[in-house]
């Protein structure tokens, strides 16, 4: 079976998010502020960050971390937007910030990201909420990070960049447009000294974490509301090691401050991520958890011990991957290699894990597992059931697992898409039809609206829940749920307001909170022509930006 070009791939994830931005955008902002909005705007002004470019900020020189949270330096940098000058709603620069954190071995180290300000004003409970972005796998060279790339810097979009994961900055347009302040951050070794320790649980969940103090400190006591986390792959394990280790880290009153998390494909499992990605499109990322492993613990001398597998070729392959980015590992000579092209007698990585002396190796990896703690706030787990490279069976695990806690609220639920040709390009899409359900999620929690009960720990063999005729106390159509059911998502596509406090008082404390129970719509083939006529609908008032963006990246077109 033929599988889809890159570039294809990337199309099909502009068309989703778009649409997921175009809700954000119709529900909290005036149309007039921005009438000359339209997607493709985004302005290339700088040259595509390469590798060995330099850039002063990233640098450690003259600075003395002491504490974590603190904040080092900060600069204001151009930040683009699909909407344009047009568009009120978002900023046109962003503060870059470099702030302390803590490694998993006690170390305090600098780490990197962004904060982006709303234009707009809060609508919902308390001071202006603050949501922690960590990205998917966005590569392990400095010019990877999130914070040199778009929509940071003037830099090209990712249509002419080519690398895809930057489409995630469409996430703090959408969270933006509500009036939620956004930080992202670069995590660990990505764009400053040393090596990005990739899915490292503790400096992951560490990065995150202190993310939150800084920009506490950035914007000052009053200005500081409620905190959550997000992400998707990486970002998603990221999200979810964070609101758990927490409880470790942070004090009762910073836990306290915590409305929730939501966290997309988590590789909770990093053993059974590896596995099932060894020969796949992503199979470079094997490499950055390799590299990161033997940069966060060189007392281990897992460098050595590896050695002695390596052929001449994998120790190259290696040296070249800690350089590169998912663009680069998800073409030839990466995509679809195998741990057994990297070792001198063909044994896979699995098969050498075993051996006596690569012990270590095996335990540190198990160390990076996530669900041995409780989440200190509620949490939604998505998993795709087609998903090629994070398999969903260990998210799902996660979401049990913690469930098996007293006093733990996690929401789980199969991300919605259909499997793609051979569900390589699933991972990627989820990216995108996660957030459908996730911003819904995450609003609420600033809003301080409970998770309900029918919705904690249940729920773990798909996405339906109890039906009104199961439990007569509920109002949600049979087979649905708040955050997961057909509505909800029509009311993303179709601009319907979202959110407990952002909808007419007169809407039900129950069901979607997009308001829109009560419609009449039940029949399932009047659910799918709402779904179909609502995404044809957004896809056509995309098609000018959509035409516009490829123009803009250089594409040329027949008309």
């Amino acid at each position: 079976m033929s599988r889809l070009s890159r570039a294809t791939r990337s199309l099909v994830s502009v068309f989703a998010a778009a649409s997921l931005v175009m809700g954000a955008t119709h529900a909290v902002a005036d149309e007039a502020a921005y009438p000359k909005a339209k997607l493709g705007s985004s302005v290339q002004t700088t040259p595509k960050v390469e590798k060995g470019d330099v850039d002063a900020f990233y640098s450690f020189d003259g600075v003395e971390p002491t504490t974590p949270g603190e904040i080092l330096k900060k600069k204001d940098a151009p930040y683009s937007n699909l909407g344009g000058e047009g568009d009120k709603t978002l900023p046109t620069q962003a503060t870059k910030i470099m702030y302390t954190t803590t490694d998993a071995n006690g170390n305090l180290v600098p780490v990197t990201g962004y904060v982006v300000e709303p234009q707009v004003a809060w609508k919902g409970k308390g001071p202006r909420p603050t949501l922690i972005v960590g990205r998917g796998t966005v590569g392990q060279g400095d010019h990877c990070a999130p914070s040199r790339n778009w929509p940071m810097d003037g830099q090209p979009d990712p249509i002419a960049s080519g690398r895809t994961v930057s489409l995630e900055g469409l996430y703090e347009f959408a969270f933006a447009k509500y009036g939620v302040r956004v930080v992202v951050t670069d995590f660990i070794g990505m764009g400053t000294p040393g090596t990005h320790t990739y899915m490292n649980r503790l400096d992951q969940a560490h990065a995150v974490l202190d993310a939150g103090r800084a920009v506490k400190e950035l914007v000052g006591q009053e200005n500081f509301g409620k905190i959550g986390f997000y992400g998707h792959s990486q970002g998603g394990g990221a999200a979810a090691a964070a609101v758990e280790e927490a409880a470790n880290y942070y004090s009762e009153a910073e836990q306290a401050n915590i409305a929730g998390a939501y966290a997309s494909a988590p590789p909770a499992n990093l053993y059974e991520v590896a596995r099932n990605i060894d020969g796949s499109d992503l199979s470079g990322a094997i490499g950055f958890t390799i590299n990161g492993l033997i940069e966060r613990y060189p007392d281990k001398d897992l460098q050595s011990k590896l050695d002695k597998y390596l052929s001449e070729e994998g120790k190259e392959t290696l040296k070249q991957l800690s350089n590169e980015c998912t663009t680069e590992i998800v073409s030839k000579p990466y995509v679809y290699q195998t741990t057994r092209d990297w070792t001198k007698d063909g044994r896979s990585l699995e098969e050498i894990l075993t051996e006596p002396d690569m012990r270590d190796a095996m335990e540190l990896l198990e160390a990076q597992r996530i669900g041995r703690g409780k989440p200190v706030a509620p949490v939604m787990i998505i998993g795709g059931r087609y998903d090629r490279q994070v398999e969903h069976k260990q998210a799902r695990n996660l979401a049990m697992k913690w469930c098996t806690v007293d006093g733990a609220s996690v929401y789980y639920r199969n991300d919605i898409a259909p499997e793609i040709e051979d569900g390589m390009p699933n991972h990627l899409v989820q990216s995108i039809t996660g957030p459908i359900f996730g911003l819904n999620f995450m609003l609420d929690r600033f809003n301080g609206k409970p998770l309900p009960e029918s919705q904690t720990c249940k729920n773990f063999m798909g996405n339906e829940i109890k039906s009104v005729e199961e439990d007569p106390d509920e109002t949600r159509l049979p087979g649905t749920d708040e955050y997961g059911s057909a509505i909800a998502a029509s009311s993303h596509l179709s601009s319907v307001p979202l959110s407990s406090d952002l909808v007419p008082d007169n809407a039900p404390e129950t069901g979607p909170s997009s308001g829109v129970e009560g419609s009449g719509v039940s029949d399932p083939k009047q659910i799918i022509g709402l779904l179909a006529g609502a995404a044809i609908l957004a896809v056509l008032a995309m098609v000018p930006g959509i035409l516009n963006l490829l123009r803009n990246a250089g594409v040329k077109l027949p008309f």
